[in-house]
């Protein structure tokens, strides 16, 4: 017999599982068509290479926070390659051990400095926690909805907005309007934090960045910047670049920098040397772009250049087309909330150049064929 104890918890699970938001691990043997390794660099022999390399000189851990004992060099030179991959070389940076860790720095930060924070409806799970300890004015405004934005502050007449969006979002695969929501913080002596986790990359001509695809340039005293090197990049870890004063702040107060381990070497030298392969190589994202352009085309029939390709549609539609490509030996989820809004299901294809012809055919089988659902 159950004790109230357990009582409570079998309640939790039967409520879970009733909703449908019991998690289970992929099966061992499948291969993943939501992997985010965009370009296929965790798999780059100089990126291998260079990662064994700093583990066979340096050992295999971070050894403690960078504020004892693992703040190691290839930290520094990993700083200066993003700063200048991001176009940013006059201003700070900070690496964190993840990206998520990376956001709820910067999240914090924001209590520090503003009381009023503007967030889109449709940002990472990273950025929502990391502002539920938020204690200014917090609004979640319709995605990509500059407009709402603009009539907001025109009833907050004096406030000086902070504004947080992803620029190529997770889950749609679209893009910030970055210019007007620029142009809002400057016309308001604000703050626009873009969030470029997938964006590294894999957008703009040469994988810049969002900034790069709609031709803005890095603003130190509008802007800060967010990324990852676990994406498009192949590696673990996440970055914050921002002004020089607030670097300073966040060095002083981002408990997920000072209380966490820093990332070994291994991982440090296998991001800087996907970096330096990006930097050389910009064909890569052109390939990734065509490939892309090619399945946007081929599944949602539109002229898009995004790697992320999502298929919206009722759950029965969507679990469908998830059974026959697993089938094949292909793992793509069907995604519902609180990933997605409430009453949402979709499964996100996120298109990598490593994919094979056996994966182009089982794909064209599926998407391609009548009896796929009634998803679209």
């Amino acid at each position: 017999m159950e004790t109230p104890f357990q009582a409570i918890i079998s309640e939790r699970y039967e409520l879970l599982k009733s909703k449908g938001r019991i998690k289970t691990m992929p099966p061992h043997g499948t291969r993943s068509l939501s992997s985010n390794d965009y370009l296929g660099l965790s798999r780059h022999p100089r990126v291998i290479e260079s990662s064994i390399r700093a583990v066979q000189t340096f050992g295999t851990g971070g050894t403690g926070s960078r504020y004892l004992s693992g703040n190691h060099p290839l930290h520094g030179e990993l700083s200066e390659m993003t700063l200048q991959f991001k176009s940013a070389r006059k201003s700070a940076i900070h690496i964190f051990s993840s990206g998520y860790h990376a956001n709820l720095a910067v999240m914090s930060l924001l209590a520090e400095i503003s009381g009023l924070v503007f967030s889109d409806s449709e940002n990472h799970a990273s950025i929502i926690d990391g502002l539920r300890n938020f204690k200014g004015n917090k609004i979640v405004y319709p995605h990509n909805d500059a407009d709402f934005i603009r009539d907001s502050l025109a009833r907050k007449p004096g406030k000086h907005p902070v504004i947080v969006t992803e620029s190529l979002f997770s889950m749609r695969g679209d893009i910030a309007p970055l210019t007007d929501l620029l142009n809002i913080v400057e016309e308001h002596d604000g703050l626009l934090v873009i969030d470029e986790a997938h964006a590294t990359g894999t957008t703009g001509m040469n994988g810049r960045g969002a900034l790069e695809a709609q031709e803005l340039p890095y603003l130190p005293n509008r802007m800060i910047i967010v990324g990852t090197y676990s994406k498009a990049l192949g590696s673990l870890g996440g970055f914050v670049i921002l002004d020089q004063k607030m670097a300073s702040i966040l060095a002083s107060t981002a408990r997920t920098l000072i209380y966490t381990t820093a990332l070994p070497p291994g991982v440090l030298a296998a991001s800087l040397e996907s970096l330096r392969i990006l930097d050389e190589n910009p064909a890569l994202v052109h390939d990734l772009r065509r490939q892309s352009h090619r399945w946007q085309r081929t599944i949602k029939n539109r002229d898009s250049f995004s790697p992320l390709i999502p298929l919206e549609g009722d759950v029965k539609s969507l679990q469908k087309i998830s059974r026959n490509l697993m089938d094949k030996g292909l793992h793509l989820p069907v995604i519902t909330y609180p990933t997605v809004p409430r009453g949402e299901a979709i499964l996100r294809l996120s298109v990598n150049l490593g994919w094979g012809p056996d994966i182009d055919e089982a794909l064209e089988k599926i998407f391609l064929s009548k009896d796929q659902g009634d998803s679209k």
